[in-house]
């Protein structure tokens, strides 16, 4: 009897521990895994693995994926690719929009042609910005005037397909991002931004 109760406490701890896997598993891929940048406080390290992480730094403000702020997104509209990247401070939400012209992927499968890819951010036929902010309290967003980018660039320095159970799940878009604008008449800087992000079905929309 004693060897049968042995047996079933096993067997309970085994499935126990599979579930807890599973679950483990699905939060890696459905929401955000934040490991802090040691030498940059309040950021996610750069990764390309999938953790669906994002930061930067708006001055000395860090504003990074956590709680409470929306999914990112990338929307193909008119011949151009709009990256949506939300993050937070605290109470406040942000939303980083970047639009490729150009580019109309028609699947998440063509985001593998960013592979390597930089953008100027100071030259609009290549990339535009769109800054906006709101409070958990509220769905109205204030959005900045990003009236001149000084300088900048955006890169995505890796694209790659992430498979769960050998079945494609999506494409992850991983790189980093700096630039320096005058926003609402006063110069700022947006620096050390990195993002490790997977677009599929569930955030990857071809609206043409």
């Amino acid at each position: 009897m004693k060897y049968i109760n042995l047996l079933l406490l096993t067997l309970i701890l085994v499935t126990a521990t599979g579930c807890y896997g599973d679950r483990i598993s699905d939060y890696r891929i459905s929401d955000s895994v934040f490991i802090e940048d040691g030498e940059n406080p309040g950021l996610p390290v750069y990764s390309e693995k999938g953790y669906n992480s994002f930061g930067f730094y708006w001055g000395l403000l860090p504003v990074s994926t956590g709680q409470g702020h929306e999914q990112s997104t990338i929307e193909v509209n008119d011949g151009i690719c709009h990256i949506r990247l939300f993050g937070a401070n605290g109470m406040n939400l942000y939303m980083l929009k970047l639009s490729l012209p150009g580019y109309a992927p028609e699947t998440f499968s063509g985001l593998l042609d960013l592979n390597g890819k930089s953008f100027d951010l100071t030259d609009p036929d290549a990339c535009t910005v769109t800054l906006q902010s709101s409070d958990i309290y509220s769905s109205d967003r204030h959005t900045y005037n990003l009236e001149r980018i000084l300088e900048g660039s955006f890169m995505v320095r890796r694209a790659q397909n992430l498979y769960v159970d050998r079945v494609l799940n999506g494409v992850v878009l991983s790189g980093t991002f700096s630039f320096k604008a005058i926003v609402d008449g006063s110069p700022a800087t947006f620096l050390n931004g990195r993002f490790d992000m997977c677009f599929g079905d569930g955030n990857f929309f071809y609206l043409q």
